[in-house]
């Protein structure tokens, strides 16, 4: 009970003692003073009871006011709560694809080391030795380029006077395909890489592929990348080492512009 409360139930209190000492006994004069002092009484809880009344409503303002504010802070507390979520699931998708490209580099290089162990226990056990042919280029392809862009390079380059390991020229019924892509990768100079989507699908382009990184992380500089068809983020995706070399794009360069700009680096021109 708060002051003002209690103040008015004192009145009240007091009105009820002064009515009930009037009696039959009481003076005209003493009634007079009695009820004057009632009417004082009640004018005075009157004023308290507006009082009351007042503060109350001032009270349910500060609590509306309070619910509103409450309300609003937790309205506040869900839109960060959601987007903490969205971060947290971007961070997490940005830690997969991390952990993607990661697991694609370190694939490659076990292929690659795979590859020189590969080579080396083939040149141990081959006690004759043969003489292979030597190139200076090896181009390594989808076969669903052939017809558009990779046939007519290598037809170019042989016309500048470019030796190149190409399937369709140096394959023969019978051959052993491993082994003469061994052969290839093990003797050309240079290798050109024509990356397109169909490219990065294949297995046996990324087979030629390992050969080519294992050559370069033994001190040898060769791989040419060309660009068919493909987007930069496909080829980061696909190796963000191949994706930071400088490539000729068949989108920007005709063919003859990259088989004289290959032949160029090539022959040392």
């Amino acid at each position: 009970m708060s002051l003002e409360q209690k103040k008015g139930a004192d009145i009240i209190s007091k009105i009820l003692q002064i009515q009930n000492s009037i009696g039959k006994t009481t003076s005209p004069s003493t009634l007079k003073t009695k009820l004057s002092e009632i009417s004082r009484k009640e004018q005075e809880n009157a004023r308290i009871q507006s009082k009351l009344s007042d503060l109350q409503k001032k009270k349910i303002d500060i609590d509306n006011k309070l619910l509103k504010e409450k309300q609003n802070l937790i309205k506040e507390e869900i839109l960060e709560r959601k987007k903490l979520e969205v971060l947290t699931k971007k961070q997490q998708k940005d830690e997969i694809e991390h952990q993607k490209k990661l697991k694609r580099e370190i694939d490659a290089i076990k292929a690659s080391t795979q590859y020189i162990t590969d080579v080396s226990i083939s040149s141990y056990n081959n006690t004759i030795p043969e003489t292979e042919p030597e190139y200076d280029l090896f181009i390594s392809h989808a076969s669903e380029d052939k017809e558009d862009f990779v046939r007519p390079l290598a037809e170019t380059l042989q016309q500048l006077g470019v030796n190149v390991w190409y399937d369709e020229f140096t394959l023969k019924v019978g051959d052993s395909l491993r082994q003469k892509i061994d052969s290839g990768l093990r003797n050309s100079k240079y290798g050109t890489v024509v990356l397109s989507t169909d490219f990065i699908k294949k297995d046996w382009t990324n087979y030629e592929l390992d050969g080519l990184v294992a050559r370069e992380m033994n001190g040898h500089k060769m791989i040419l990348p060309i660009w068919h068809k493909i987007t930069k983020n496909d080829v980061l995706d696909y190796s963000p080492n191949l994706a930071d070399k400088v490539a000729l794009n068949t989108s920007v360069n005709s063919i003859e512009e990259i088989a004289h700009q290959l032949a160029d680096v090539i022959l040392n021109r």
